[in-house]
């Protein structure tokens, strides 16, 4: 390969308003580099990359992930690294309206209370981000929905109640109010601009296009992993994700993605529980674990169930010390 990394990405630029701008530059480059055919890879290596948005990765993001900046510097040096050994590039996108079931519009306060800031707050206020919606609040008159089908709203927190309870606290959370952040069609919601780059880089060399699937699009509903909702009343999988780690050309899948305490690990918890008893699929997956962070407050959690998914067979690494994608580490 011709161009160093340096020529394809400016680390001062990850998460600024500012990255990718150049990215008719980096074509071009792109276009330049003698082709090296994903189609020739006898077995294939693919990077499934969860939620790598702007609102995530940015400081100035509606939902900043502390240490993402890093961990996206280390991903695209870990692309450029490989670009000749990664077969394809798939991602995830959040991607939401203004009024979802976890942001401030979906509910408001039933009786004047001390909000989770401490403050006062009036009955009919909109909730503030953090604010947990249980049942049991409803039930006490604390919280009422703000929605169109309060039916919905409701049915929906009962049901996530109770599927908390039954998995044995393996959903991320209660109904947890979260601020604004990856709305359709911002700035917030676009993949990160430098990442974008080393992606848009990798698919012209390799002559090989990412793969990308929205997710969370129901208002009614939390969609952290891609696989499926927190709850729906359809119960649907998606299989047009879930499929692809039975390809059996694919020898490894390597899995990086924000945030690790939340979209990044409650996707990779439904993996393993669709393939529970698929050894030989859980043995494929390969968690770069530098390429991620938690939202603080949920490290501890988090690493129980990584641990949990480690005695299952799931493999976890730091991309620093991946040499060759395919060798036993």
């Amino acid at each position: 390969m011709n161009a160093k990394f340096e020529d394809i990405i400016d680390v001062t630029k990850i998460g600024t308003p500012e990255a990718g701008l150049d990215l008719g530059r980096i074509e071009m480059m792109a276009d330049n580099e003698e082709k090296k055919y994903a189609k020739l890879d006898a077995e294939r290596v693919e990077l499934i990359l969860i939620d790598e948005q702007n609102d995530f990765i940015s400081p100035h993001g509606g939902l900043p992930v502390p240490g993402a900046v890093e961990d996206t510097e280390r991903l695209c040096r870990f692309i450029y690294k490989f670009m000749d050994q990664i077969y394809r590039i798939r991602y995830t996108l959040d991607w939401h309206s203004s009024s979802h079931i976890f942001f401030s519009s979906a509910w408001v306060y039933g009786k004047d209370c001390i909000g989770v800031d401490g403050q006062p707050h009036k009955a009919g206020e909109h909730v503030i981000p953090n604010t947990v919606i249980t049942d049991e609040g409803i039930k006490a008159g604390d919280f009422e929905a703000a929605l169109p089908d309060k039916v919905k709203s409701l049915t929906y927190v009962k049901n996530v109640d109770k599927s908390k309870q039954n998995a044995g606290n393996n959903t991320p959370d209660e109904l947890r109010i979260w601020p604004y952040h990856c709305q359709a069609n911002t700035w917030g919601a676009a993949l990160e601009g430098e990442l974008n780059k080393m992606i848009t880089y990798h698919s012209i060399m390799r002559d090989c296009n990412p793969m990308y699937y929205y997710k969370g699009q129901d208002q009614y509903s939390e969609q952290y992993g891609p696989m499926w909702a927190e709850y729906s009343p359809q119960n649907k999988k998606r299989l047009d994700i879930l499929n692809i780690f039975e390809e059996p050309q694919v020898v490894r899948f390597y899995w990086a993605g924000q945030a690790k305490s939340h979209c990044s690990l409650r996707g990779l918890l439904q993996t393993v529980e669709h393939y529970a008893n698929r050894p030989e699929i859980l043995d494929k997956i390969w968690v770069l674990e530098d390429c991620m962070s938690c939202i603080p407050g949920f490290e501890q959690a988090t690493e129980e169930k990584m641990e949990e998914m480690r005695k299952m067979g799931v493999h976890f690494i730091k991309s620093t010390d991946v040499t060759d994608l395919r060798a036993t580490v």
